[in-house]
């Protein structure tokens, strides 16, 4: 079993304020009647915890089993020639594991909360999903952050030096998206549903690192599609709000 602080790796405080700054706006935006109910904040907190738990005791667990099972009915070549079809388990799950975490924090904060009102789900469904996305945000800054980058990297390498924040830039706001979507189910008597579709969003997006791997897309092509993929979840979040029924106006 893996340790979960491999998940988190050496903090940066340039990590920190940068995870913040992509999490916040959603969240606000999403969060809107709610941010002053401490359910909300403590959504946001079970998401930070959870993520590197639900990675590093589950998520990776089974991958790794994933890989092995396919290790022993084909060989490498074999998978490699198989690799679109070969993968799809292990996108599933990532998809699986990390939605059900967020929707898992959504449910105990709902319940706290006291209000199974539309608005209110989606808004412990984004605070969910700013936590998880946000801290998924802090490790992998972090490791970018611990490989010596600087501005010299970007004067070297170009754009493809920031490729990692640009990642992460839009995958914040699709976690935040996605669970919203998840807690709005959850909170209109749809869960399957709408986990559902997070689920399928999510796997979606990861997806195209396997398309990556094939020598189908290049690295530029995985960010604009993760781009057009959060924006789709964002707007169709804000959508759902709008057309929900309001959380009681807070005092």
């Amino acid at each position: 079993m893996m340790d979960p602080r491999a998940f988190i790796g050496l903090p940066d405080w340039r990590s920190a304020l940068l995870a913040a700054l992509f999490a916040l706006p959603w969240l606000v935006l999403l969060g809107r009647g709610t941010l002053r109910r401490w359910p909300l904040w403590l959504a946001v907190a079970g998401g930070v915890l959870l993520f590197p738990f639900s990675i590093a005791w589950v998520q990776a667990p089974i991958q790794q089993g994933l890989n092995l099972l396919w290790l022993r009915l084909l060989d490498v070549a074999a998978i490699q020639q198989w690799l679109l079809a070969v993968a799809v388990p292990s996108i599933a799950v990532s998809g699986l594991v990390q939605e059900s975490a967020k929707l898992l924090v959504a449910v105990g904060a709902l319940a706290l909360l006291g209000k199974r009102e539309p608005r209110a789900g989606l808004a412990l469904g984004a605070a969910a999903g700013a936590g998880y996305g946000g801290i998924e945000a802090f490790w992998v800054l972090n490791q970018v952050f611990a490989s010596g980058f600087t501005w010299g990297t970007v004067q070297l390498y170009g754009l493809g030096a920031l490729l990692g924040f640009v990642e992460r830039f839009f995958a914040v706001p699709f976690h935040i998206g996605s669970a919203a979507l998840a807690g709005y189910g959850l909170a209109t008597g749809r869960p399957w549903r709408f986990l559902l579709l997070a689920i399928g969003l999510h796997a979606a997006v990861n997806y195209t690192i396997v398309l990556m791997q094939a020598g189908l897309i290049g690295a530029l092509a995985i960010e604009v599609i993760a781009a057009l993929i959060a924006a789709a979840t964002i707007a169709t979040a804000l959508w759902l709000r709008r057309r929900a029924a309001p959380v009681a106006v807070e005092h």
